[in-house]
């Protein structure tokens, strides 16, 4: 059995038009500030920390990110209740996976507070075992994720299933093999860094049991 670390943004869920809303919540207290764009949003999961709000909204200052962090908890709590943006067949594949006895986990650049949101406003904690984030593990890049996960199971068949570019490099680092998603937010040149790139949530079900 496989120990699967699953990154969530691109991978699980898309969050981008419910995440947007509520940064765009968030701005009504700076107005000053531009609202970033869907297309914005999207481009910049697979970022870490500050640098996605860097990336967003450029024109912030650093204290006006804090600021806007702080706001988007409780924003993005509103804009979520009673959404589904779990991807096609992502509920499916978990259960199956973990029927299997596969382990089931999390390896986000995300905070705690997003993973938990994703985690119990998608109903899918019950398949993860010890699901960890960036700020989680208190990292610096994907790789520590995966780190702080073998220092917690062991030697173990593991796999990395992202969508980015970010996903192959932690992979890369501990010598797993790494699957990206094709319905995510990567795109050709990053799914030929990957080991195997799938179609659909059931592929990685295939994929894994091969």
């Amino acid at each position: 059995m496989a120990v699967i670390l699953f990154d969530i943004d691109g991978t699980l869920v898309d969050t981008t038009g419910p995440m947007t809303q509520a940064i765009h919540e968030a701005l009504e207290e700076l107005p000053h500030l531009p609202k970033p764009s869907e297309e914005a949003v999207r481009s910049g999961y697979g970022l870490a920390g500050n640098a996605f709000w860097e990336h967003v909204i450029p024109e912030a200052s650093l204290e006006e990110i804090r600021f806007i962090r702080r706001l988007r908890h409780t924003t993005l709590e509103k804009t979520m209740e009673g959404q589904n943006v779990l991807f096609d067949g992502i509920r499916d594949m978990l259960e199956t996976l973990h029927e299997q006895g596969h382990t089931l986990t999390t390896a986000s650049n995300c905070g705690v507070h997003y993973m938990n949101l994703i985690l119990d406003t998608q109903q899918i904690r019950s398949y993860m075992t010890a699901p960890e984030c960036l700020e989680s593990v208190s990292g610096e890049k994907k790789a520590d994720i995966l780190t702080a996960h073998r220092v917690r199971h062991g030697e173990a068949d593991y796999i990395m299933v992202g969508d980015r570019k970010s996903d192959v490099e932690a992979a890369r680092a501990h010598d797993f093999p790494v699957v990206l998603t094709g319905f995510g937010f990567g795109n050709e040149e990053e799914w030929a860094l990957a080991d195997h790139v799938i179609k659909s949530p059931n592929d990685l079900v295939e994929w894994v049991n091969r």
